[in-house]
């Protein structure tokens, strides 16, 4: 049995299970639906978290929804709905806090990568999230070939000249 090279296959398998990896961190905080407010010794916290969490979720939802529907399907909306996922999902979670910290004068990248090798988890969050990113966007733009490049199938009924076509009967 022969198996073909798919990369509309391989991409939504990995787009979805790092949509899949979305979920726990969302279900954490959509469950604090019962606490309206967080509370410290010295003032009370609106819990926006849980609001918040709950539109994840269904972005989440609608983002594998997409892709075993229209997006195995090579549909060109449903490349563009997952590029919209992916740039105003995806992008704001994990990759803008980093390229906001870059601006300020004292980031470092040497202080970034040792903050990585020792363990500190704030930069190993924000190095799997520009990974889990950079990841999507090879993944997402690995099929665009197969979206917007395709060749005309021979069954396809193409518009014909005048002048090419050819008739029995006298014109």
């Amino acid at each position: 049995m022969k198996t073909r090279f798919n990369s509309t296959l391989i991409s939504a398998l990995v787009v979805s299970v790092c949509l899949i990896t979305f979920i726990p961190g969302s279900l954490r905080f959509a469950s604090t639906w019962r606490e309206l407010y967080f509370e410290t010794p010295s003032f009370k916290e609106n819990n926006l978290l849980m609001p918040l969490r709950f539109c994840s979720l269904g972005i989440e939802l609608i983002g594998l929804i997409v892709l075993w529907t229209g997006y195995r399907r090579k549909e060109r909306w449903a490349w563009v709905v997952m590029l919209i996922v992916l740039l105003f999902f995806v992008f704001p979670l994990n990759v803008l806090e980093l390229l906001l910290d870059m601006q300020t004068p004292s980031f470092a990248w040497s202080a970034w990568f040792q903050g990585i090798r020792e363990g500190y988890l704030p930069s190993i969050w924000m190095a799997v999230g520009v990974l889990d990113f950079m990841v999507m966007l090879v993944a997402l733009l690995l099929p665009v070939k197969a979206f917007f490049f395709r060749s005309v199938s021979s069954s396809a009924v193409l518009p014909q000249d005048e002048d090419n076509v050819s008739s029995t009967g006298p014109k």
